[in-house]
């Protein structure tokens, strides 16, 4: 079959890997479309995990597809043809951070992943077994493939609202205006927030949360993000701010906007070798809680994959770019350097 092996963001092959097969439990999808995640063309991230030459195939993990094969011992419930949204990363359920409701910090979540070497920038992947069992979802007639490969990247955010809450009529304050971003101003209006700004130094991406309902938009080019903030909301810090944009600046917008009884949710990394001070004595004072969050579990994916199908979240008109597997590189060019009105690209590995 044929797949994208990543090499760096500008140099991605497609290749004739290895078809694998479909052992006991298992299942094989046919891939029918495959968003371009923000964390696939993290390069310095991307490199370092591939370990040796000769390129890495194991990305592309926001997709949905088509049963094409099933493994002995399968729940008779799945058939050959049936449409599905699969998830790379599933958790044990039985150790104590699942216990916890932490699923997304199992130590098996962080270790599944498909069966086959390849993401799902790739003609077909097969499930194991544990996969088949909690990271795949029957995806409706009503939903389009490129509109379910939102389930995973909204079920992020699903689980992020859960440990940074958006209800009750709270003041919420996004920084970063990109796909995350956008999903958490609907989600966040979805939840109950009150007033709900978002930050970002292009114009363009300003515009484009206006469309998808920001009540007020901030330029972090030419304005002080955590004032401007305060004076939009009649002088208060937000009762939640979720940083969507991994850089260090956002950190410290971060604890300047949060209000007295405020949350802070990192929900971007920054690379790992970043060190950000913070104050430890005006959080006490000011009761604010820091929090985080992972993945998604089969929860998250199953709300997600609602609130799609119900119109409850627009993502149709987040899908901006849509590319053959051939176009790979483009599709990483596009969304590691948004330009000409980009937000989602989505490659349909079957063209």
């Amino acid at each position: 079959m044929k797949a994208a092996v990543y090499y760096s963001n500008s140099d991605i092959r497609i290749e004739d890997v290895e078809d694998v097969p479909v052992g006991p439990g298992e299942v094989k999808v046919k891939i029918m479309a495959c968003g371009v995640c923000g964390s696939d063309v993290m390069e310095w991230y991307r490199i370092k995990r591939a370990g040796r030459p000769g390129g890495i195939g194991a990305f592309g993990h926001e997709c949905t597809g088509i049963i094409d094969d099933i493994g002995p011992g399968v729940d008779p419930r799945w058939k050959v043809g049936d449409r599905v949204a699969v998830t790379h990363h599933v958790p044990c359920n039985t150790c104590n951070a699942c216990i916890r409701g932490h699923t997304t910090a199992c130590d098996t979540l962080h270790t599944t992943k498909f069966k086959n070497a390849y993401g799902a920038f790739a003609e077909y992947v097969v499930l194991p077994a544990i996969n088949v069992d909690r990271g795949m979802l029957r995806l409706p007639d009503s939903v389009s493939f490129d509109a379910g490969t939102f389930a995973e990247p909204l079920g992020c955010v699903v689980r992020g609202q859960r440990m940074a809450p958006t209800g009750d009529g709270r003041s919420v304050l996004i920084l970063g205006a990109g796909i995350t971003g956008l999903l958490h101003l609907q989600a966040a209006r979805q939840n109950g927030a009150g007033f709900i700004a978002i930050s970002n130094p292009s114009p363009e991406r300003l515009e484009a949360a206006r469309k998808f309902g920001a009540d007020a938009t901030i330029s972090a080019k030419t304005e002080d993000v955590p004032e401007r903030f305060k004076e939009l909301n009649g002088g208060m810090g937000a009762d939640t701010v979720i940083m969507t944009a991994p850089v260090p600046v956002c950190v410290e917008q971060s604890l300047d906007a949060v209000g007295a009884g405020g949350t802070i949710l990192f929900f971007a990394p920054t690379n790992p070798d970043v060190q950000s001070e913070i104050n430890i004595w005006n959080l006490w004072q000011k009761e604010v809680t820091i929090t985080h969050s992972y993945a998604a579990d089969y929860h998250d994916l199953s709300t997600a994959l609602k609130w799609i199908q119900h119109d409850r979240i627009n993502v149709e008109d987040m899908i901006t770019h849509v590319f053959p597997l051939k176009d790979t590189v483009e599709a990483f060019s596009l969304t590691a350097r948004h330009r000409d009105g980009s937000l989602k690209a989505i490659i349909h590995p079957q063209e």
